[in-house]
């Protein structure tokens, strides 16, 4: 709930109400609201945790888990920029310690907790439609595409949220003693408002992620899935319509009603094959973590996919093994889906299309590395790897390690990372502030490069300050 909330609160009230650029406030609200969250409820769930973590490294899974994290050791140490490279590791290392805890506390929810969590998830998109059309309608003449992602540096960054938080307001359908004709019509509402914000915007990977997982969601779920399915056509063909006959961006002259070729790569192809070329050419290791930022070509500082960006700063094998250890989450939930009972499938599907949508998306996207992104990342995918019908306290607790003084050394180096984090964080953050026009005037025109901060390019930033700590 506090990811829920926090994540809301960061979108509208740096719009709303704070002064500077979006993406600097929600990057240190991301920061503030995972390092609370990893504070209270990681030192209360710290057993849990350890046990978790700790599943890796019994029997045969020790062979993997050894040479594993030798790797990424390396990857650190050997990297050009290795204290550049540890804040990377400990940004990526504490999302994966967000997405642990929230496996290890949603067998916790209670139907009321599930009923919170729809109708704040719903609340989210009612609030944010009502600001976003009173935002889009001032520049109804003379917006572009951006402005139908009002509060976020890109519209892309929108549509990354949008696809893990409209699944979840689905829940408020599902969650009720009888599913009713009036709460899906409550929640069509906004969700269509959301879907034509992601029509016009033309977000194609968040608009893949959505459509994908629904038919996903059909297939493994049936009949048990109409009513969240059927609530997301509705507001997707509100939303599509809207497209056709509202869409200030299209001149009535146009030959085509799309803004650009929808079928080109933007780019994507480019950044995809030089990642599998960086990964084959410094096999094992990569380039280093944050690499991408630093490969000498002024241009996105990611790969715009999440397997190809560990490939290229991390290794091609611990690539791999990710997508191995994505495979198995997808097999662990489908064998889920067969042994629910009926009552907890409706409530299930939501959270599966909440996980197939983010993770389409993130194949298209850098939401692993964007503020807000990351933390609707780390809820969807907590919430899908942990779902259980709810278990009695003894239960849980059956199932845990007497592991006090480990778990409680796991969660201080947790907020160790979370220490360095802040040190380093404000550090790099200084350094792009200075680096930008250095990057604009290499460049020859204003645009950002976004990683950690908005301008993420380190070689820009090794122009500006060649002997500063983080850099050496």
């Amino acid at each position: 709930m506090a990811l829920l909330f926090g994540l809301a609160a960061s979108v509208i009230l740096p719009w709303q109400y704070l002064p500077g650029t979006p993406f600097t406030l929600q990057r240190i609200a991301q920061w503030l609201i995972t390092g609370a969250t990893l504070l209270v409820a990681g030192l209360a769930l710290r057993r849990e945790l350890y046990a978790k973590l700790s599943l890796a490294w019994q029997g045969p899974r020790k062979l993997v888990a050894l040479p594993t994290l030798a790797l990424i050791v390396a990857a650190v140490l050997l990297a050009p920029l290795p204290r550049v490279a540890l804040l990377e590791l400990s940004y990526l290392a504490l999302l994966a310690a967000l997405i642990l805890l929230v496996a290890v506390a949603t067998p916790c929810l209670s139907t009321w907790g599930w009923r919170l969590l729809g109708a704040g998830a719903a609340l989210f998109c009612l609030v944010y439609a009502v600001l976003a059309l009173d935002h889009i309608s001032l520049v109804w003449d003379f917006g572009n595409r951006h402005d139908f992602g009002p509060g976020f540096d890109n519209v892309r960054f929108f549509a990354d949220v949008a696809a893990g938080v409209m699944p979840l307001a689905l829940l408020y359908v599902v969650v009720r003693p009888r599913p009713s004709w009036l709460a899906a019509a409550l929640v069509s509402v906004p969700l269509g408002v959301w879907w034509w914000m992601l029509w016009v915007s033309e977000s194609r990977a968040a608009l893949l992620g959505l459509i994908t997982g629904s038919l996903l969601v059909l297939w493994l779920f049936g009949r048990a899935a109409r009513w969240p399915l059927a609530t997301l056509a509705v507001s997707a063909l509100l939303g599509l319509l809207g497209w056709w006959l509202l869409n200030p961006l299209v001149q009535e002259t146009a030959a085509s009603p799309f803004l650009r070729d929808i079928t080109s790569s933007s780019g994507r192809l480019a950044l995809w094959s030089d990642s599998l070329r960086y990964a084959w050419q410094h096999f094992p290791l990569g380039l280093g973590p944050m690499g991408f930022a630093d490969d000498g070509q002024l241009r996105s500082a990611h790969a715009h996919n999440l397997f190809l960006n560990i490939a290229a700063e991390w290794g091609l094998p611990l690539a791999l093994l990710l997508l191995a250890v994505t495979l198995k989450a997808c097999l662990d939930i489908r064998r889920r889906v067969m042994s629910l009972d009926a009552a907890h499938q409706p409530l299930y599907a939501c959270v599966v299309l909440g996980f197939v949508s983010v993770l389409v998306n993130v194949q298209f996207a850098g939401a692993q590395v964007m503020p807000v992104s990351a933390l609707t990342l780390a809820l969807v995918v907590g919430l899908a790897l942990g779902f259980r019908p709810r278990q009695a306290p003894h239960e849980q607790h059956d199932t845990v390690s007497q592991a006090g003084l480990k778990g409680t050394l796991l969660w201080s180096l947790m907020m160790l990372m979370l220490g360095y984090q802040a040190v380093a964080g404000v550090s790099l953050h200084a350094l792009s502030r200075d680096s930008s026009a250095t990057c604009f005037e290499a460049m020859g025109r204003s645009s950002y490069y976004p990683r950690f901060w908005p301008q993420g390019r380190l070689e820009c930033m090794r122009l500006e300050a060649p002997a500063h700590w983080l850099l050496q």
